[in-house]
């Protein structure tokens, strides 16, 4: 009998010893905001040619009205209600554990290496403690089926003609980023994703985005701008555009490339379980040997 307690007890320190293998990120629902293009306090748009393939939600709108290939909601129960589901999205978003976390700061997410390669990323929660930009023109890839999820504590920046673009099963149906601070898109870029900021929205010159900019409360400004926006991730994808046909399932499993972290936490979680499993093994054999020689 003190032979099976100390099984018990080993078992249980090792089990409480072992780490839990981290969560793939997970795109949340938008509810009512989902077919959103732009949703808004002011909406501003300050030359003719903007084109929204999608909802418009504002309470003050434009001088200059823009193209809207949806349907316009103007204060009433239906933009109240998506203003509610963005922030329930955003309180997902912002629960869900980084998988990579950069050095406090500004970051250039076309130029940082300690992720991994050089404007690649793959998906997960990367956390930023401070601005982030995509600086100099400069591109970033988002390599593979999964979700993306930028959050940052402070301002969203991206350069003029800078590129966001997805290849192998990434889509802009699953990207997300939540500034703190507001969003400054650059002139003639191309973006990716939902972001959703109450702090407001500016889009420079005729920027390509396929995604939402989701800034309830806050104010979202264009000119000359196309976005389309994007279902919700239903089947797999199997293409490269990240236009959102075709898309990717909001829980493929992924990690961004973080050294060698993810063989860190398998290390210690093979042996563990082998361990683990050869306790388990002995305590059943002992168990089972006593209850033989009882009835002996």
């Amino acid at each position: 009998m003190k032979l099976f307690k100390k099984l018990a007890v080993a078992s249980s320190l090792l089990i409480l010893l072992i780490p839990s293998v981290a969560s793939a990120a997970t795109s949340p629902s938008l509810g009512v905001a989902d077919p959103y293009s732009i949703l808004s306090g002011t909406y501003t748009n300050t030359a003719p040619g903007t084109t929204l393939n999608g909802d418009l939600g504002y309470t003050t709108g434009p001088a200059t009205a823009a193209t809207v290939n949806g349907q316009t909601h103007v204060a009433d129960a239906t933009y109240n209600q998506a203003g509610i589901d963005q922030g329930s999205a955003l309180g997902n978003l912002n629960s869900q554990a980084c998988t990579f976390t950069f050095a406090p700061g500004a970051i250039d997410l076309a130029t940082d290496t300690t992720h991994g390669p050089v404007g690649v990323y793959t998906p997960g929660v990367y956390c930023i403690t401070g601005a982030a930009a995509i600086g100099g023109g400069g591109t970033i890839t988002l390599d593979g089926a999964g979700t993306y999820i930028f959050r940052m504590d402070g301002a969203l920046t991206t350069s003029a003609n800078s590129i966001v673009t997805a290849i192998n099963g990434a889509s802009a149906c699953n990207v997300w980023w939540t500034p703190t601070a507001a969003t400054t898109l650059g002139a003639n870029s191309t973006f990716l994703g939902t972001d959703i900021d109450a702090s407001g929205v500016t889009i420079g010159s005729t920027v390509t985005w396929t995604g939402r900019a989701l800034a309830f409360g806050g104010t979202v400004s264009t000119t000359v701008d196309t976005i389309n926006t994007v279902p919700a991730c239903t089947t797999a994808s199997t293409g490269s555009d990240g236009s959102g046909a075709g898309s990717g399932t909001t829980t493929t499993p992924g990690l961004p490339n973080t050294g060698n972290a993810p063989q860190q936490r398998n290390a210690v979680w093979l042996p563990g379980s082998i361990a683990l499993a050869a306790i388990i093994a002995a305590t059943t054999f002992y168990v089972n040997r006593k209850m033989r020689l009882k009835k002996i």
